[in-house]
């Protein structure tokens, strides 16, 4: 219901006495919900974002304020599939010592602990990054008209179609973390 509360444009939303804001304050792609969800899963996960944090130096204060929601949107975006990469290598890493523990250590709650944690779960993320028009400006992140609307709507489906018609998008990850991330926002194809 608070989705459409965006300061300063609109007020709060009053849910059971309580007000919120859209989520996306705290967390434009709330990776985390997906981090967190158990049983763990092989997953390939889509993050969109409105606001890339690959950009032109900007030339103007409207410029300025455009380029400081990119950086600051998009950098909570990044930090969390970093987040994502560091702990499924810890994940992954501790699975494989846990494989050498002695058979005495292995009822330890400890070591129980650690092995409710390791898996080798792998992750294919796409990050789709939507690539501003010009005349879009700082507003973007507030509005709605039908027009801009639809040419979003329009530039995701084109974008989440490029992706899975990508064969390296659906292969499993080699790498020692576990997880490969595509960068959609990017010209030059997979981000690692």
């Amino acid at each position: 219901m608070a989705s459409g509360s965006l300061p300063p444009g609109f007020p709060a939303t009053e849910i059971d006495g309580e007000y919120f804001w859209d989520g996306g304050i705290i967390s434009n792609t709330p990776l985390q919900w997906v981090l967190d969800s158990r049983p763990r899963q092989d997953t390939l996960a889509f993050q969109v974002d409105l606001w890339n944090g690959y950009g032109e130096l900007p030339h103007d204060l409207t410029e300025v304020e455009v380029r400081e929601k990119e950086i600051r949107f998009s950098s909570r975006t990044r930090a969390a599939t970093n987040q994502l990469i560091k702990a499924q290598g810890l994940r992954k890493a501790l699975g494989h010592l846990l494989k050498h523990i002695p058979d005495t250590l292995r009822k330890d709650p400890e070591v129980r602990m650690m092995k409710e944690e390791a898996d080798e779960k792998v992750w294919n993320i796409v990050q789709l990054i939507y690539r501003s028009k010009k005349y879009e400006g700082c507003a973007k992140d507030y509005e709605f008209s039908r027009r801009t609307m639809e040419e979003h709507w329009q530039s995701g489906y084109a974008d989440t179609i490029r992706a899975l018609s990508d064969p390296e998008v659906l292969e499993r990850p080699a790498n020692p973390q576990g997880v490969r991330t595509f960068d959609l926002g990017k010209v030059s194809g997979p981000a690692s």
